[in-house]
């Protein structure tokens, strides 16, 4: 039995959404249409100390590379396949893998032959506007 009220703990949350999340990916994929290029990105939670988007990078699209000066990301893949810039070496990702890039690295994202599904998740938050530091 909890001991608390489900009431006592709303002044802690400080999320969007207030409230626990869970996403069925094949579902949340299934239904977005995605662009023509580039990266489809759905925003799924964020708080103050972290944000986690659903992203599709379109094939034959590329994510530049880029560094961040605040946040440290976790990518994770859910589906498809393609490469990543690690480390100054491109490498080749599928479902399961798991990148984490401190701030300050150098990192890219390409899906040549087919569409690459996956989770970035930001810490902490990315801050207003951006943390994406074209090269």
């Amino acid at each position: 039995m909890l001991a608390y009220a489900p009431g006592d703990l709303k002044g802690l949350i400080d999320s969007t959404p207030g409230e626990s999340v869970l996403v069925h990916l094949g579902e949340h994929h299934a239904g977005r249409t995605l662009p023509d290029t580039g990266v489809d990105s759905h925003l799924a939670f964020e708080s103050p100390r972290t944000q986690l988007m659903i992203r599709t990078l379109v094939k034959g699209s590329t994510i530049a590379g880029h560094f961040h000066t605040v946040c440290d990301e976790v990518v994770v893949i859910t589906g498809g396949r393609g490469e990543l810039l690690i480390n100054g070496e491109w490498k080749a990702v599928k479902a399961g893998d798991v990148h984490v890039c401190p701030r300050g690295i150098v990192h890219s994202t390409r899906a040549p032959e087919e569409g690459l599904q996956f989770l970035s998740i930001f810490a902490p938050h990315l801050p207003t506007g951006t943390d994406i530091n074209w090269l």
